[in-house]
C-alpha cells in the first residue's frame, strides 16, 4: 500500500514537471510572436516612413497620384477614411505634382465598385475624366502596388493614404524597388481607427511574407499605360473575373 502511494506521488510529480514544462514553452513562443510582430511593425513602420513626404518636399514629376482604396457606402459614396485620401490627391494634382491618378481598390462585384465610387468623386471635384485611371483588382495594398508597375507602368508614383496604411504601402513599393513617395492624409480621428490599426499588425506580416516569397498578385491584366488616356480603364479588361 505504502509503495503504491509513493508510485502514485512520483507519477503526479512527473505530471506537474511535465505540465510546468509545457506552460513554459507556451509562454516562450507567446512571448517570441509577440515580439516577432512587434519587430517587423517597427520596420515596416521605418522602412516605409522614410519616404513619406510634405508637398514641399515632394519632387514632381510624377508619372501618377495613386490613391488606394478603402470603404465605399451604398455603392455611391466614399467613407471619410476614403474621401480624405482623395482630397488628398486633388490637393496634389492641383499642385502640378501629377496630371494622372491612378484610383485602386476593389471591383469584384458590381454592386460593390470602390474604384468607380472614387473615379466619379474625383470628377465632382473637376478632374479631367482623361486624367482618372482605374485599377479594378487592386484586392489589396500588395496588388494595387505590383499591379500599378507592372499593368499601368508607373516608374515614379506618389501614393495617397492614412500614416499607417501609407507606411506598409511605402515598404512594398520599395521592396520592389519602385520610386515611389507617399503623402499622408491623417485629418481626422476615425470612428474605426482603433479596428485598423490592430488589423494593421497582421496586414504587414503579410506584407512583409509577399516581398519576400517574391508572391504575384492575384489577379494580372494586359498592360494599361498611365500615358493614355484614363477612360480606357474605367470599364475591366483583360479576362472575365473568375477568383
Amino acid at each position: 500500500m505504502r509503495n503504491l502511494k509513493s508510485t502514485a506521488v512520483n507519477i503526479l510529480r512527473i505530471i506537474g514537471k511535465i505540465a510546468k514544462a509545457i506552460l513554459i514553452t507556451i509562454l516562450v513562443l507567446i512571448l517570441l510572436a509577440v515580439l516577432t510582430i512587434f519587430s517587423v511593425d517597427r520596420w515596416v513602420a521605418w522602412r516605409g516612413g522614410r519616404a513619406i513626404v510634405k508637398v514641399d518636399e515632394a519632387k514632381p514629376p510624377y508619372d501618377a497620384i495613386i490613391v488606394l482604396g478603402a470603404q465605399v457606402l451604398d455603392n455611391y459614396y466614399p467613407s471619410v477614411m476614403l474621401r480624405d485620401r482623395l482630397d488628398g490627391a486633388v490637393e496634389l494634382y492641383r499642385a502640378g505634382m501629377s496630371d494622372r491618378i491612378l484610383v485602386t481598390g476593389d471591383h469584384r462585384e458590381d454592386n460593390y465598385n470602390e474604384v468607380g465610387v472614387m473615379g466619379r468623386y474625383l470628377q465632382e471635384q473637376g478632374i479631367p475624366d482623361e486624367a482618372i485611371f482605374m485599377d479594378h483588382y487592386g484586392l489589396d495594398t500588395y496588388d494595387s502596388i505590383y499591379r500599378s508597375h507592372h499593368v499601368f507602368e508607373i516608374e515614379k508614383a506618389i501614393v495617397v493614404t492614412q500614416t499607417f496604411h501609407l507606411q506598409r504601402a511605402l515598404y512594398i513599393a520599395h521592396a520592389l524597388d519602385l520610386d515611389y513617395q507617399g503623402y499622408a492624409t491623417d485629418t481626422r480621428d476615425y470612428h474605426s481607427s482603433v479596428y485598423a490599426f490592430l488589423r494593421e499588425y497582421g496586414a504587414r506580416l503579410k506584407a512583409v511574407y509577399e516581398v519576400i516569397s517574391g508572391a504575384p498578385p492575384t489577379r494580372m491584366d494586359p498592360s494599361m499605360p498611365i500615358s493614355g488616356d484614363g477612360r480606357d480603364s474605367w470599364q475591366a479588361w483583360g479576362e472575365p473575373w473568375s477568383g
